[in-house]
C-alpha cells in the first residue's frame, strides 16, 4: 500500500482496495469513517489530529465515487449522512452538529424506575399459548423488532447486524437436535448474525470481540420491542462455541445456512424465539445491586 494513497484502501486490516470491497463493506466503512470524524469534535481532537481526519474525509470521497459508479441510490441513508459530514468538514460544529442536534431532556430520576419496572417483567418464555398471532402479524412484529435493533449502538457505527426471520415450521425444524424444543416450536424465530467483513481485528483474533457486544445491544432492543406488545421471548445461544462442540451440530448448522441462504461471512450469535406465552414463568432470584458493584 502506497503510504501517500492510504485513502484508496480500507482503514482496517486487511486493507483492501476500496474498488475491491462489496457494497455492504463500502457503506459500513463509510459509516465508520464519518463516525470517527464526527466523534473527533466531541473529543476535541479534530484540530490536533487534522491530518488523520482529512485522510478519512478523502477516503469517504473515494467511497462516494465508487458507489456512484455502481449506481447506488443517491438517497441511501448512509450516503446522504456521510455527504453531509463532508460538506460541513471545515466547520463541523457550526455546519453539522449544531443544526442537527436536539435539546436534551430534563433529568428525572423517577423515569429510571419506570424503565426498571418494565425490564423486570421480562421472562425467558419456553411454553407457548395455543392461540398465536397470524403469520402476517408475526412477520410485521419481526420487522418492528429489526427496526428497533438497527437503532442499537454499534462499535464504530458499523451497523453489522444480519437477521433471518423464520415463521414456517419446516424452516424451524432445520434447527432440531441443535436447539431445544421450546425454540423450534416457537411461533416466530429470528436468527441473529453479524457480518464479520465489517470488523478489523485489534488482536490476533479473526475479528474484534466488539462483534458480540454489538449483537447483544441489538438483541435487547428486539426483546424489549416484543415484550412491549405482550409477547414472550427467549434469547437462545447460537454461537460458534456451541455449534462447534459436536460434529452433528456443525452438520445441522451448515444445512441450516444452505437452506436459509446465510453467507459464510455471517457470524452466528443467537436465535430469538418469540410468541404469545402460555403463562409468564415465576420470577427468578436476582443478586442484590450492591453485590454487583466492585468496591
Amino acid at each position: 500500500m502506497d503510504p501517500a494513497k492510504q485513502y484508496l484502501y480500507s482503514s482496517v486490516p486487511p486493507y483492501k482496495l476500496i474498488t475491491n470491497l462489496t457494497e455492504e463493506e463500502l457503506l459500513s466503512l463509510m459509516r465508520h469513517e464519518a463516525h470517527r470524524i464526527e466523534k473527533s469534535i466531541y473529543n476535541d481532537i479534530f484540530e490536533s489530529k487534522f491530518n488523520i481526519y482529512n485522510e478519512k474525509a478523502k477516503r469517504i470521497k473515494e467511497i462516494c465515487k465508487e458507489l456512484e459508479q455502481r449506481n447506488l441510490d443517491e438517497n441511501e441513508p448512509t450516503l446522504v449522512w456521510a455527504k453531509q459530514i463532508l460538506t460541513a468538514f471545515n466547520d463541523l460544529k457550526s455546519n453539522f452538529i449544531e443544526p442537527y442536534s436536539k435539546a436534551p431532556q430534563s433529568y428525572d430520576l423517577s423515569k429510571a424506575q419506570e424503565y426498571v419496572d418494565f425490564v423486570q417483567q421480562r421472562r425467558s418464555v419456553r411454553v407457548w399459548h395455543d392461540k398465536q398471532p397470524s403469520k402476517d402479524e408475526l412477520e410485521a412484529l419481526a420487522d418492528q423488532c429489526i427496526d428497533a435493533a438497527r437503532w442499537a449502538p454499534s462499535s464504530g457505527n458499523r451497523q453489522p447486524w444480519q437477521f433471518k426471520v423464520l415463521t414456517e415450521q419446516q424452516d424451524k425444524d432445520l434447527l432440531k437436535k441443535i436447539k431445544e424444543e421450546h425454540c423450534t416450536s416457537a411461533p416466530l424465530l429470528i436468527f441473529i448474525g453479524m457480518d464479520r467483513r465489517l470488523y478489523g481485528s485489534l488482536s490476533l483474533k479473526q475479528f474484534e470481540t466488539a462483534l458480540y457486544i454489538d449483537a447483544g445491544a441489538a438483541i435487547m432492543n428486539m426483546v424489549g420491542t416484543a415484550q412491549s406488545t405482550g409477547m414472550g421471548t427467549c434469547w437462545n445461544h447460537f454461537g460458534r462455541d456451541m455449534i462447534d462442540s459436536r460434529e452433528i451440530n456443525k452438520k445441522i448448522y451448515l444445512n441450516f445456512c444452505e437452506h436459509m441462504a446465510i453467507p459464510d461471512y455471517i457470524e452466528p450469535v443467537a436465535i430469538l424465539a418469540i410468541g404469545a406465552p402460555a403463562y409468564m414463568p415465576p420470577t427468578p432470584a436476582r443478586v442484590k445491586v450492591q453485590s454487583l458493584k466492585i468496591v
